[in-house]
Formats: structure tokens, sequence, C-alpha cells
């Protein structure tokens, strides 16, 4: 169902509202009839007010900005500290262990010769 104008006049003039019919009888092109004028003054201050927000709240953006990158990257350095730290542990760990091995097979040639000569011995 198409709307003509010539149904909407009738709604108006069947409702009587003075809003419609000045719409009714606009050019096409006109803006809205009525504008609500503000004074130089009060929009210059409105304008100002407006960019003084908009630093204050960038402001704040690059603030928590470069505190959060901060605290980005001294996690990420404490971690690779860590990393660092328990690798050369690790490291440290492993090097005790063969050192612990080598002992303990050289504890074992040196018992296993002491027994083979204290053997000799014996049956000479």
């Amino acid at each position: 169902m198409h709307i003509t104008p010539e149904k909407i006049k009738e709604a108006a003039e069947a409702l009587e509202c003075t809003e419609l019919k000045s719409f009714m009888f606009q050019e096409p092109t006109a803006g809205p009839l009525t504008r609500k004028r503000r004074s130089s003054r009060s929009t210059g201050r409105s304008s100002r007010r407006s960019t003084r927000g908009t630093r204050r709240s960038s402001r704040g953006t690059r603030r928590s900005t470069r505190r959060s990158t901060r605290r980005s990257r001294r996690s990420t350095r404490r971690s690779r500290r860590s990393t660092r730290r328990s690798r050369r542990s690790t490291r440290r760990s492993r090097r005790s262990t063969r050192r612990s091995r080598r002992s303990t097979r050289r504890s074992r040639r040196s018992t296993r010769r002491s027994r083979r000569s204290t053997r000799r011995s014996r049956r000479s």
C-alpha cells in the first residue's frame, strides 16, 4: 500500500494536527520551520567545554595506556628473569647429578679394585 500526499492531508485534517499540516505544505528541500536559536556565546562555551573534555579524556587514555605498557614490560622482564634463573638452576642441578654419578662410578670402581687386590693377596 502506497501512502499518497492526499491521504496524508486527509489524515491531518481529521486529526487537526498543526505540525503535520506545516510539514505537508513545506517545500521538500526546505529545512524545519522552527529552529531553536542559540546565542553564539553559549555555543562557544559548550564547544570549549567539549574540547577540554576530549583533551582530558585523551590524556587519561594516554596515561592508562602508558601505565599498562609499563606494567606489561615489567611483567615480561620478570618472567624472562625467572625463566633464566630456572634454566640456570636446572643446568646446575644437571651438572651436580652428573658429578655425583661420576663420583659413584669411581667409588664403585675403586671398591672393585680393592676387593680384587684383597682377593689376590689372600690367594698368594
